[in-house]
């Protein structure tokens, strides 16, 4: 859409710069091209005003070309011109050469030319009107020509609306936002669909309706005594021109400027060719119209509207040109409708029109009477004739229903950070053209969508609306109180997976589909999301769980001899989920689970070789979790039983006493059915839990190494057989992080010890102490002192005892 300042300022009376108002229109949504600049009244100081007083014809090679005797006060030139509209006593824009150049300008007819004859598209304006341009009569020959031209001296705003907003393709849907901005009224009277109405009187035309459905408004007027070819106003023809529209004459020049200004459409049919009642109507199948000079058949149902002969047009799209408009006509009949485009979208298809498209997505029911009278007003006033009264036929049951929604003024506040008054939310909605309803209860607004703003679906395109006409430099700037992250989910996960890079894993990526044989064979009692259109027979399920990947990855391998297997995944898994009012949703979480293979390591003559096992996979885990977790005691592994796992090597890992996931070995009659060779350890951990955890630290820390020499202790401790050992490790660390002085201690588990002298029920560990200080050389009686410390600890915790021997 192209338009000029002035073009708004017809429709607001407002006294906005043009700046101002070009960041209103950035503002509301319009994303605006290089602009178009007309050149100022000083370009054109060279061109004066002449008059056409003589012509004579010349023949050369076959070419007739005219030469014209112009006036232009001191001296008559000569100018060589083939312009069809220069007339005898027209008064024209005339550039003369400078005497350097007159002997250098020929024209084709090889004869001198003293000047030129400018037309409008040389000036920068009706790029596509090749005609001479006419002055005004009461110009003086001789004078400048700026003065005249100076109300072409203006910035031509170059916008493309987005997708979603077809109103902006209209100067009204423009306006009415730019109004909504400055609260202002348009200057436009709308007439509102309030009930059936169908009237036919004297001196309307005869319509009927036989498918109110497809077309439930019609409103029509005839206007007698016009003159089809008299003279279009310049600046009409400018603003047509911006938008590509050809000029033709100036009936159908004044329909094309009404649709760019309402967005509506008005058909124009000579009156003499009609004959009888006019019927909108479905077609039947030998119909045919005259388009573009050959007959087009017409499929049989397609809506159309007819007189008692003959089909006047495809409703909407493609006029019969035998109803067409001529220098003979006189008498004409206007007609606006409401056609359902759902409804005729199969003749859309079938006689693609592109006028049609572009002239059929802001159709708006209460705009259709005004798009009648402003195409009515401007006809009258340009081509003459006397206007008719409106014919109105109005099916209010068959117009499309307004969309409601009901708006918590609270939920405003709570978005946008600050208080709107009712009134004042009210007063925006209303200039943009919404039904309010604001007394249905506290804090609530009930709001009618309006037929043209098909983009609203929920209270937050409204807000945004709110938000949008309200100004965004008017909501307050402030920072909210949120907790500071330092990384995001990608990064904090990128950090996870480099940590298993570095312990010899491999990445692995699998599809989310996976055999529904495997889901019931790994987790026969979880709920899962079957695809209606699978892949595959061996993809038709979405996965809850990482592990089924990771098991093919391994079932791949081993068959082609690799079977020292170390991968990791991350992803998310799916699975259904119930609702307060029993409806089943989809839900997805975050997972990261590894895998690795009991294998031989590599032979050495160094050491001898041993094969992988639980402990192994969990030494990983808890190197990762110790690397982002700032007290290690936070995390607990629980012994549990799954039908997946080993009933004596699973457990359950709980971050703060919430659970994070899993590890185990799998079952062996699971490794058995997927023919899997070897025994297979995994770990799987909800990312979403482990990295929204309080105590997350993904920052590196920087310790100094202290220069005081290391002490070690060993102690052996006799517990109770139920007693895990990780509680004991736990304990250990609480005391560690009481001590002070820049003591540190790092405890461990290196032994454990069944039977003789240890009696039944009761087992011996060893744990060993390092001690070291960063501020001195530590005493021997300081180094008891600690370690007293730890067995007081255990023991009245554990009620366990020192091993004697």
């Amino acid at each position: 859409m192209k338009f000029d300042e002035n073009w708004v300022k017809e429709w607001i009376n407002f006294d906005i710069g043009r700046k101002d108002l070009l960041e209103q229109i950035e503002r509301i949504g319009i994303e605006r091209n290089r602009n178009k600049n007309i050149p100022k009244s000083k370009y054109f100081d060279n061109f004066i005003v002449g008059e056409i007083i003589d012509h004579y014809n010349v023949l050369r090679n076959k070419d007739t070309f005219k030469i014209f005797k112009v006036n232009i006060g001191e001296k008559t030139l000569k100018i060589v011109c083939d312009s069809p509209n220069c007339q005898l006593n027209m008064k024209v824009a005339v550039f003369r050469y400078s005497h350097e150049e007159e002997h250098g300008k020929k024209d084709r007819s090889n004869k001198f030319s003293e000047g030129y004859l400018c037309r409008y598209d040389q000036l920068f304006f009706l790029k596509n009107n090749k005609n001479i341009i006419e002055i005004p009569k009461h110009l003086e020959v001789g004078s400048n020509i700026g003065k005249y031209l100076t109300q072409y001296s203006h910035r031509v705003f170059n916008t493309d609306s987005i997708s979603n907003r077809k109103d902006f393709s209209c100067i009204l849907g423009i306006c009415r936002d730019i109004s909504a901005i400055n609260n202002k009224k348009i200057n436009l009277k709308r007439k509102t669909i309030e009930k059936n109405v169908h009237l036919n009187h004297k001196g309307r035309a005869n319509f009927y309706i036989k498918d109110p459905e497809y077309c439930p408004i019609v409103f029509s007027k005839i206007i007698k005594g016009v003159h089809v070819y008299s003279k279009t106003p310049d600046w009409m023809k400018e603003r047509l021109s911006w938008n590509d529209f050809s000029t033709v004459d100036t009936i159908n020049n004044i329909v094309n400027y009404v649709t760019l200004e309402m967005g509506q459409h008005v058909s124009v049919y000579d009156c003499r060719s009609i004959k009888g009642n006019i019927e909108i109507r479905k077609s039947k199948g030998n119909e045919n119209i005259i388009f573009q000079k050959k007959k087009l058949n017409l499929i049989q149902d397609t809506l159309v509207i007819s007189d008692e002969n003959s089909t006047m047009s495809i409703a909407g799209m493609i006029k019969n040109e035998k109803f067409e408009i001529n220098q003979n006509t006189s008498e004409i009949l206007l007609i606006c409708a409401f056609f359902n485009n759902q409804s005729i979208h199969k003749d859309i298809e079938h006689y693609f029109s592109e006028s049609y498209l572009h002239r059929s997505h802001n159709k708006d029911p209460d705009a259709i009477f005004n798009t009648l009278e402003r195409a009515s007003e401007l006809i009258t006033k340009f081509c003459g004739g006397i206007q008719g009264d409106v014919t109105e036929i109005v099916f209010k049951k068959y117009l499309p229903k307004l969309k409601e929604i009901v708006l918590d003024v609270k939920k405003i506040h709570r978005m946008i950070g600050c208080v709107l008054s009712i009134d004042k939310i009210s007063q925006i909605l209303v200039n943009l053209g919404f039904h309010v309803f604001s007394n249905i209860g506290l804090n609530k607004i009930k709001i009618k969508i309006p037929f043209w703003r098909r983009d609203i679906f929920s209270d937050e395109d409204i807000i945004d609306e709110i938000i949008r006409i309200y100004g965004y430099d008017n909501l307050p700037k402030r920072i909210n109180n949120i907790p500071n992250i330092q990384e995001n989910y990608m990064d904090s996960l990128h950090f996870l997976k480099k940590l298993l890079v570095y312990r010899g894993y491999h990445e692995i990526i699998t599809y989310s589909f996976i055999d529904e044989k495997i889901q019931n064979l790994l987790f026969p009692r979880q709920n899962y999301i079957k695809l209606p259109d699978p892949m595959s027979s061996h993809m038709s399920v979405m996965r809850t769980s990482l592990i089924p990947g990771m098991l093919s990855t391994i079932q791949y391998n081993q068959r082609r001899q690799n079977n020292k297997i170390k991968i990791f995944e991350s992803g998310h898994v799916f699975f259904t989920r119930k609702e307060m009012d029993n409806k089943a949703k989809m839900d997805q979480r975050l997972m990261l689970s590894a895998a690795i293979t009991s294998h031989q390591n590599d032979r050495s003559w160094l050491q001898n070789s041993r094969e992988t096992d639980f402990f192994d996979i969990k030494g990983d885990l808890e190197i990762i979790l110790r690397s982002i977790i700032i007290k290690n005691y936070d995390v607990v592994f629980k012994k549990s039983i799954s039908s997946t796992f080993d009933k004596e090597q699973f457990a359950k890992i709980y971050l703060c006493g919430e659970f994070l996931g899993h590890i185990g070995m799998l079952h062996r009659e699971i490794e058995r059915r997927l023919e899997i060779n070897n025994r297979v350890f995994i770990f799987e951990i909800l990312i979403n839990k482990l990295l929204n955890n309080k105590n997350l630290s993904l920052s590196e820390k920087y310790e100094e190494i202290s220069k005081f020499p290391i002490n070690h202790r060993d102690i052996s401790m006799i517990f109770r057989e139920e007693i895990p050992a990780h509680e004991i490790l736990i304990e250990c660390q609480k005391v560690s992080l009481s001590l002070q002085n820049g003591i540190v201690v790092f405890s461990h588990i290196f032994d454990m010890y069944r039977g003789d002298p240890i009696k039944s029920g009761y087992k011996s560990i060893s744990i060993g102490f390092t001690i070291q200080s960063s501020k001195k050389t530590m005493q021997e009686h300081e180094i008891s002192r600690i370690v007293d410390l730890f067995v007081e600890r255990i023991n009245t915790k554990f009620s366990s005892n020192l091993r004697k021997k």
